[in-house]
C-alpha cells in the first residue's frame, strides 16, 4: 500500500460538514437534531445550519435527514457526530 492511501484527507476548517441522520420518525429526528445543536453550540450560535428534506426507506420504517452545519475544527465535527449518535431517538449517523 502506498503512503498516500494511509493519510487522512486534508480538510480546511472552518467548513460546512454534512451528516446523514437516521431514525424512525421524522419529527422526532428533527427535534433531536435541534437539541443536539443547542447542546453543542450556544443557542444563538449564528452558524449556517441546513436541515434537508427527509427520505423514507423502501419499507417506510426509517427516515433519513440531511444535516449540514459549519464546524470550526475536527474536534468540533467529532463532538457533533457523537452528540447525534448518543441520542436514543437516532438510530445511525453517517
Amino acid at each position: 500500500m502506498s503512503e498516500s492511501k494511509n493519510q487522512k484527507p486534508k480538510i480546511n476548517y472552518p467548513c460546512q460538514w454534512g451528516f446523514k441522520v437516521i431514525g424512525n420518525d421524522e419529527e422526532v429526528v428533527h427535534q433531536a437534531i435541534h437539541e443536539c445543536l443547542n447542546d453543542c453550540f450556544e443557542k444563538d450560535h449564528g452558524r449556517p445550519v441546513e436541515i434537508g428534506a427527509s427520505r423514507k426507506s423502501g419499507g417506510g420504517k426509517y427516515v433519513s435527514v440531511g444535516l449540514t452545519v459549519e464546524v470550526m475544527d475536527e474536534n468540533e465535527r467529532n463532538v457533533v457526530f457523537q452528540a447525534l449518535a448518543d441520542r436514543p431517538e437516532i438510530k445511525m449517523v453517517l
